[in-house]
Order: structure tokens, then sequence, then C-alpha cells
């Protein structure tokens, strides 16, 4: 069995999508890229892009991972035209009122200072933010769903068509034309016996 891909997305388009994909393969075995603090604190820094004064807890965790069940409800709910969840939204609008995250422009004054006071609880805001931006506004219409086999990411298709299939074209994308490269190889050998 191959090994199964933990790290994170972050080609998603979007912040939110980003943070729904750390449960990977939801619709098969899904695979839990945030098991623990560190990989939390790993994925505000990797991903988010904030650097926390307080490391995360387990507390940290349980509350990330509510955020996301709540997010990944309501986009699986929409995409497919179904109603939401009142809990979900509910859950959602908890998190997008916690406080932003305070910057301090950095003395250069083209760089951020460290923000000493920041807290996982104020990127979680950061997030859910974007996930109520994301639902109400025009990139809704641009998600779609890996088409990869064993995927459940969801992106924001910004290409000129709109028809791109796969999360990543490292990821899926490659993984599927090699999956067919083969089958066509297997059936042409077939054939020739």
């Amino acid at each position: 069995m191959p090994s199964r891909n933990i790290d994170f997305h972050t080609e998603t388009g979007r912040l939110s999508l980003d943070w729904i994909a750390t449960l990977g393969d939801r619709h098969g075995t899904p695979l839990e890229r945030m098991r623990n603090p560190a990989d939390l604190e790993r994925w505000l820094t990797a991903v988010a892009g904030q650097v926390v004064a307080r490391k995360p807890t387990g507390q940290n965790l349980v509350a990330a991972r509510r955020l996301r069940a709540a997010l990944v409800g309501l986009v699986d709910r929409l995409h497919s035209s179904q109603s939401p969840v009142v809990q979900d939204i509910e859950i959602l609008n908890e998190f997008a009122a916690l406080p932003p995250p305070v910057v301090q422009l950095g003395v250069t004054g083209k760089t951020l200072e460290k923000n000493d006071g920041l807290d996982a609880s104020a990127v979680f805001g950061m997030i859910a933010r974007d996930g109520i931006d994301l639902l109400t506004g025009g990139d809704f219409a641009k998600v779609r769903l890996c088409a990869g086999e064993d995927c459940s990411v969801y992106f924001v298709d910004h290409s000129r068509p709109g028809k791109r299939r796969w999360c990543s074209m490292g990821r899926c994308g490659n993984k599927a034309k090699k999956r067919a490269f083969t089958e066509r190889s297997l059936r042409n050998r077939q054939s020739v016996y």
C-alpha cells in the first residue's frame, strides 16, 4: 500500500479550503493531518503564515477540529445544493466573531513585527471569516471537488476555461495521468497477444 501524503495543502486558493484539507480522503479512509498541537502550530505557520506566540494546546486542537467540521459541513452541503445545517452556521459565526490578529509594522516600514499576543484562536477567526467570504462571494461558484480517486480536497478553479480537475497537478493530476498511461500500456500489450 502506498504511503499517504500528510503534507498540508496550500493550492486550494482559499485559506478556509486549505483548512478543510487538513482532513484528507474524507469519503474513504480519513487521513488526519492535524494529529496533535504541534501539527496545528506547523499549519498555522506554514499555511496561514502566522507565527503564534503561545504554543497551541490540546484545547486549541479540539476547537480547530470543531471549526473544520463546521466548514466541511457547510461546503459539502452547499456544494451539493443542499440546505446548510444551522449548527454549522452558528459555529462558523462563533469563530468569525473572534478578534482578528493585530498586525504591527516593523521598523523598516516593509515588514511585520512579531505579535506577542497572537494565539491560535485569532487565526481560527481568520479562517472562519475567509470561509464566510468564500460561501457568500463569487468564488463559491468556482469551487470544485478534486477528481482524484482518493482525494476529497475542494479548490477554487481560477483557470481561464474553468475546467481544472485536480486539487494539484503535483499531487492528484500526475497520479491520474500516470495511472491512465499504465492502463493504456497494459491494454496495448494485451491486444498484441
